[in-house]
């Protein structure tokens, strides 16, 4: 015998805004999971508002190497988030936004119409969603049973030069099924209108927010201010340490093959879960010692230097 399950709602909608007082990536990533996990969005939707410091978030199924342009004289964090879609960079001038519902109810162009009708009403700019349903900066989702979210990303007065150097396509040779990211040109909001600043955009996204009701009775439960930590979010510290941790950010890399060129010569890297798993070259050295050894870039390095004491 079968059975259907329903899932039964209420014409009452509960909202409210959250604003976070971290400023750190793993911090608030970790909390927008604990919500996601934790939280029980049948008759309640809620806005997550919050700001990382300088950082770059790649997609769940991304390759750091590929999306990242490692330099040690850049003083950046790199994480990897639960969502899927491409990598995006993160400072203090860039306000990140989370909408979470019920799975049933998603809708992630209404959230960006909303964001479409606050930039215009406050600021009076103009924005559209383009086909990839996207403005300003970047925009990705994660849909579950029984919850979901969509989050993105405005960017107000960011570091578009940091931002460049850290994202901008280079050649490195690698060949990878990992998603890759799409490059877009991007725009500060205070280069079309210079009084927009994080704060009052916060005030103005949340409030816009907290009015858009729907066909729902909405309770409004209006703003409140939350610390990401342990004793409020019981498990959020295991849910932190594993979002920064090697195995999540690089061991969770899809399989690729890197070929390192140097002097006329080449060796290939075969990396599963960031470990190196193999090497190939017809070059008379031998690199066995980096089998089983974790990737970096370090070791791209040192192996054009190898490759460049051979005689042609």
């Amino acid at each position: 015998m079968a059975f259907i399950v329903r899932r039964f709602y209420s014409s009452v909608i509960e909202k409210t805004v959250l604003i976070s007082r971290s400023t750190d990536v793993f911090e608030n990533l970790a909390l927008e999971h604990w919500y996601y996990r934790h939280s029980d969005f049948t008759n309640k939707s809620m806005l997550l508002l919050w700001v990382n410091r300088n950082c770059v978030v790649i997609g769940r199924h991304q390759n750091p190497w590929l999306e990242v342009n490692f330099d040690p004289a850049i003083d950046v964090r790199i994480a990897r988030r639960n969502s899927g879609g491409g990598t995006v960079f993160h400072d203090n001038e860039n306000l990140n936004m989370t909408f979470f519902t019920n799975r049933d109810i998603y809708n992630r162009k209404q959230n960006l119409e909303l964001i479409v009708e606050t930039l215009k009403d406050e600021w009076n700019v103009v924005t559209e969603i383009n086909k990839r349903e996207d403005i300003i900066s970047g925009t990705a989702s994660k849909l579950g049973r029984p919850n979901a979210y969509h989050h993105c990303t405005l960017l107000v007065n960011c570091n578009r030069e940091l931002m460049s150097n850290l994202l901008k396509k280079r050649e490195k040779n690698i060949e990878t099924n990992a998603t890759v990211s799409v490059t877009s040109d991007v725009l500060n909001l205070t280069q079309i209108n210079n009084q927009v600043c994080i704060n009052r955009l916060m005030t103005a996204v949340g409030l816009q927010y907290l009015k858009t009701v729907g066909n729902a009775t909405t309770i409004n439960q209006g703003f409140n201010y939350v610390t990401p930590n342990e004793q409020t979010f019981p498990g959020f510290n295991e849910i932190k340490n594993e979002m920064e941790s090697w195995e999540w950010i690089y061991g969770r890399t899809p399989k690729f093959n890197i070929t390192v060129k140097c002097n006329e010569q080449s060796v290939i890297l075969s990396v599963k879960n960031g470990i190196i798993e193999n090497v190939a070259t017809a070059c008379n050295i031998s690199l066995n010692n980096l089998v089983n050894e974790k990737f970096n870039m370090n070791i791209v390095e040192e192996i054009k230097q190898h490759l460049k004491t051979i005689d042609i």
